[in-house]
């Protein structure tokens, strides 16, 4: 480093310490407060004028350097009040004493020549002494104010009359670390010591709520003084408990609450965690909680700290009142609501509970149901909550309004269809051809439908405004839609970013926009779709960025990689496997290429299954999947055991956004063994060793919103296999299924959900019977409920089940989430089915071991709860058999936990 920056450096910081030291020192003047009097003016008439602007600007230097001047217009009213003529030092000791200074100061100017002295004298207001005489003298009158400005620095330093602060301590800590309080002074080594400021530093430790007592002690040392706290702390908290808390649990208070064993008692933080134990009450219905503390004191530094709780009733909301609705049902608004009065269910779903964050919520939902439904003017007042002894009564207070129904739907601006076409596309339009009432809700699905239509034509900037038209006296209300479409765009570049583990590739062969693709909104959002689908990602965010052109747009995608490994097991129950084990280990993106590879392990009394798994999703980037499986599995039916080892090579290709077809190749050796003896007689001939070499071809669709929980969409799915013939192999047949699910909007949360299933089976070309293992047999979760699994299973005529070669079943469904934050949903279900051998027809009626059912079909009602748990599904159904079926009861009960096999 050169001698000219260090130079430079030094002179930093050396201004940089001067400055702190002047700021500190004007802010320790601001405590001293001074009085000018007036100066004796020695020199010609021409400088009478400085009698009384020398005193001003004497004062004005004074405030300048930080000092509380006394106002001359005080000053001079008590000379004028005491009759003083001439300053003296016991009249000007008199006058600070009477305007509240510490100080006063008076003298006079006399010019000597050209030399020009000022002679003061500065008089303590509470001192016996004569007062200091403090003199500067000057060249000339030009240098008046310098001299003034040398007057006043050399007053500065009688004036503070203080002593630096050498060293900052504190005494009397034995739990709190003297630090927490040293961090917290306003007092600092290096500062002037006031007693200002030791008094403000005293109130800010006593204000930190640890100490019983604090004093402050100023002791002499050679570069100063030293200042030292000294503190009595608060008794240490030895032990810290709940009483009277039964509906929560001690350790969840005591964890919830900043106040822990070990600590020091302080009030501020005692009052903060009374306030959080409380609202813990209040969230879980108890609004009458009353929560105070107790501290026993054992007198050696020590105490035990208790919380105590009353916990009063738990109360419910008994009764939700829609103050006002005349037109509308007030049951049908309360539908909307998401606070709920009490009911049967709610141990379940834990409504009737009152959360106040939702208060304002429901209000709002109020309003837009109101909206919905033609009431254009509704006004929703805050709502009332009464917490009764008995309940809680929460009241929304409307003002209905009038009621429209809806007019025209007019379209202006950048027009790209005929407004005809543009309303096909909207739903607003359809209310008038129904003449119903104006409904707000539809308008952003309009916006939206609109702002899509435009994009998908490269209108990345479309801009759709709605303006509602209404006619009080008609009570009509018109439509009208202004569109900007704005420039047509381009995608210049497709950006990626974020993904550490998963290659570029891999996410750019789900993006439905390419480079230099026009931009589309459909595209975009199914981009988003598939991408999020994908499981790679706990984040996935597609932001448009400019590029400059207003024809050209960037499209950077953002992502978050996530864990994909999975090294878990489990243990679960149904019905018909009993207790089962379950162990996995899988990779769903190998090497960040989207590989999938899985080995799986499940085991029951009645089955035990060995799985390994690979998949290529994409083959060489191409749209090819290809699948692998080896496996094998040891299964218990009714009437024998199947052992098995095989593989699976299968292929698959999409033909549009939701439709894949889908091509595999299985073989597999299997054993029939332990036949029982009530098995059919196909059974007993298809005993021993078999090897199944099959071909299978198939295509499915599936437009479904949300997998887990569906309100929408379609799943249809059609499949042949071929097994047997020129393949090889002991079975042969031709195979042919088919299902289609339909899930849609029913009422306000229910979803109706159907599904319509069918099977056929025969021989190939060659003249073998149809095996005994491909055969139909339904029953049980997953095709009929209510009756056993494979139970509903042709006879051979000596009432041994051998399975069907034709089958069907539907499935009719309210489903309706109880609890979106647990998972926790209902159903209602009507199923319906059967299977039929080589003599039967589809739907005939033939007897089983009961009495023929009515259409061919048996037939179950039946309801059930299902609960995605952290630990996999679980679920309870139970089926009541209307049709009489064998020796079986007509009343099943299936449980199933943990995750399916």
């Amino acid at each position: 480093m050169s001698r000219a920056r260090m130079m430079a450096i030094l002179v930093l910081v050396t201004l940089l310490l001067v400055h702190a030291g002047i700021a500190r020192a004007q802010s320790v003047a601001g405590d001293v407060r001074v009085a000018v009097l007036p100066f004796v003016i020695n020199a010609g008439d021409e400088f009478s004028y400085l009698k009384d602007s020398l005193p001003e600007l004497l004062a004005d230097r004074l405030r300048d350097v930080g000092f509380d001047v006394v106002a001359g217009t005080e000053v001079r009213n008590v000379l004028h009040d005491k009759n003083i003529t001439s300053v003296t030092t016991t009249t000007a000791r008199e006058v600070a004493m009477l305007t509240g200074a510490g100080f006063a100061v008076f003298g006079a100017m006399n010019q000597i020549g050209n030399a020009i002295s000022l002679d003061s004298r500065l008089v303590d207001a509470y001192g016996s002494d004569g007062g200091k005489s403090i003199s500067v003298t000057k060249d000339g009158l030009i240098n008046l104010l310098p001299a003034v400005d040398d007057l006043v620095a050399r007053m500065r330093v009688d004036l503070l009359k203080l002593e630096v602060v050498a060293e900052v301590d504190v005494e009397g800590t034995k739990v709190l670390d003297k630090d927490v309080v040293l961090m917290r002074l306003t007092i600092q080594r290096g500062d002037m010591l006031t007693a200002k400021a030791a008094n403000t530093a005293l109130k800010n430790i006593y204000d930190l709520g640890y100490f019983d007592d604090v004093r402050v002690r100023i002791d002499d040392v050679p570069e100063g003084k030293r200042v030292v706290f000294v503190v009595v702390e608060k008794p240490r908290i030895q032990a810290l408990g709940v009483r009277g808390s039964d509906a929560i649990k001690s350790g969840d208070i005591l964890e919830a609450v900043s106040t822990k064993k070990g600590g020091l008692v302080n009030p501020k933080v005692l009052a903060d965690d009374i306030r959080v134990i409380r609202e813990m009450y209040r969230k879980d219905g108890y609004y009458k909680a009353k929560v105070s503390h107790e501290i026993e004191d054992a007198g050696s530094g020590v105490a035990r700290l208790t919380f105590v709780v009353d916990e009063g009733p738990k109360l419910y909301i008994t009764d939700v009142v829609i103050d006002g609705a005349k037109q509308l049902d007030p049951s049908d608004i309360k539908g909307v609501l998401a606070l709920k009065e009490r009911g049967m269910f709610s141990w379940i779903t834990n409504t009737g509970v009152l959360k106040e964050e939702l208060l304002d919520r429901d209000a709002a939902a109020i309003e837009a149901y109101y909206n919905s439904k033609g009431f254009i003017e509704v006004r929703v007042g805050r709502p009332e909550v009464d917490i009764k002894d008995n309940g809680i009564t929460v009241t929304y207070q409307v003002w209905e309004g009038n009621r429209y129904k809806m007019g025209d739907t007019i379209f202006k601006g950048d027009l790209i269809e005929d407004p005809s076409k543009l309303a096909e596309i909207t739903d607003i339009g359809k209310l008038k051809d129904k003449d119903e009432y104006f409904d707000r809700s539809l308008l952003k699905g309009d916006v939206d439908k609109l702002t899509t239509y435009y994009n998908d034509y490269g209108y990345a900037y479309t801009d759709v405004k709605v303006n509602l038209r209404d006619n009080p006296e008609t009570q009509i209300v018109d439509v009208v839609y202004t569109i900007s479409k704005h420039q047509r765009v381009h995608i210049r570049r497709v950006l990626i970013e974020g993904n550490t583990v998963t290659r570029d590739n891999v996410i750019l062969r789900d993006m439905r926009l390419a480079d230099g693709d026009m931009f589309s909104g459909e595209k975009l959002k199914r981009s988003h779709e598939r991408l999020t689908n994908l499981g790679y990602f706990e984040r996935v965010d597609i932001s448009p960025v400019p590029t400059g052109n207003p024809e050209e747009m960037d499209l950077v995608v953002k992502v978050k990689d996530k864990p994909t490994g999975r090294i878990g097991g489990g243990i679960g129950y149904s019905t018909y496997d009993n207790v089962y084990l379950a162990a996995q280990v899988s990779e769903s993106n190998l090497f960040g290429k989207g590989y999938l590879l899985s080995l799986n392990g499940a085991f029951s009394g009645r089955k035990t299954v060995y799985t390994l798994t690979f998949r290529n999703p994409n083959l060489n980037d191409s749209e090819v999947g290809m699948t692998l499986e080896a496996h094998k599995r040891d299964e218990e039916y009714n009437t024998y055991t199947k052992r098995s080892v095989g593989g699976v090579a299968s292929f698959d290709y999409p033909i549009g956004e939701y439709t894949t077809v889908a091509w595999d190749y299985t073989a597999e050796y299997y054993v029939l063994s332990d036949i029982s003896s009530d098995a059919s007689q196909s059974v007993r001939d298809d005993e021993g060793s078999h090897f199944l070499s099959k071909l299978g071809v198939g295509i499915s669709r599936d437009t479904r919103d949300n997998f887990m929980f569906t309100t929408s969409g379609t799943v249809t799915t059609l499949g042949v296999a071929y097994g047997g013939g020129p393949l090889g192999g002991t079975d042969d047949f031709v195979k042919y299924t088919g299902s289609f699910q339909w899930y849609t909007p029913a009422l306000e949360e229910v979803v109706f959900f159907s599904k319509v299933w069918g099977g056929y089976l025969h021989r190939n070309f060659g003249n073998s019977e149809v095996p005994t293992d491909q055969r139909f047999e339904l029953g049980g979760v997953g095709s009929v409920r209510g009756y056993s699994s494979y139970a509903i299973s042709p006879l051979d005529g000596k009432d041994g089940e051998e399975g069907g070669n034709k089958a069907f079943y539907v499935n009719f469904e309210l489903r309706r989430q109880l609890s979106k934050e647990y998972g926790i949903g209902s159903l209602l279900f009507f199923d319906a089915g059967n299977s039929w051998k080589e003599s039967e027809m589809f739907f005939s009626s033939p007897v089983r071991k009961g009495t023929a059912p009515t259409l061919g079909l048996y037939k179950s009602v039946g309801a059930g709860i299902n609960w995605y748990s952290p630990m996999g599904p679980i679920g309870i159904v139970y089926g009541y058999g209307l049709d009489r079926l064998g020796g079986t009861g007509r009343h099943k009960i299936e449980m199933l936990m943990g995750q399916q096999f």
